[in-house]
């Protein structure tokens, strides 16, 4: 299963430090599409951000794909051309990665195979991948890059504790 990710969670996973533990941990390839790109990388090195330069690359250093995607016959179901190809990518096979509580909640009515970064790690705990210490310490940074929130992370580790 391909692992697609959308805008968000690159920009979370870079900012966050943790896109070389994300690859570590699957297995399938990691890809996105052209319209991820175009916003995480392109449009933020025309803004100045750094987290943009690191994004490039991490994509260039890993050689994941980019996928070019034509979105013009669900973007109607969908608020932007990234959510668009996310669903028609996770419909070709694989998961979407967003942390876009609305875009899961459309990707789910429309049938698509998507969960939040947080959600993305605890599913990997409970893999026995890592240890709790690993999966709060991964919750924290998380937390600090605005990914996830104060009450998403003790209920997540509610949940480890509960294995």
């Amino acid at each position: 299963m391909r692992w697609i990710l959308d805008a968000n969670t690159m920009i979370y996973l870079i900012k966050a430090n943790l896109q070389d533990f994300f690859l570590q941990l699957i297995q399938d390839p990691a890809i996105i599409d052209s319209s991820v790109h175009e916003e995480v990388v392109v449009q933020g090195i025309a803004r100045g951000y750094l987290d943009a330069v690191a994004a490039k690359k991490f994509l260039e250093d890993n050689q994941v794909p980019i996928m070019p995607v034509d979105v013009s016959s669900d973007i109607i179901n969908f608020k932007d051309a990234g959510e668009t190809s996310c669903y028609i990518l996770t419909k070709q096979g694989g998961a979407c990665i967003t942390s876009d509580t609305r875009a899961i909640k459309k990707l789910k009515i429309a049938g698509a195979s998507c969960m939040q970064l947080d959600i993305f790690f605890l599913t990997k705990f409970l893999d026995n991948n890592f240890d709790e210490t690993k999966l709060e310490s991964l919750l924290d940074d998380l937390l600090r890059v605005n990914a996830t929130t104060p009450e998403r992370k003790m209920q997540i580790l509610k949940n480890a504790r509960k294995k």
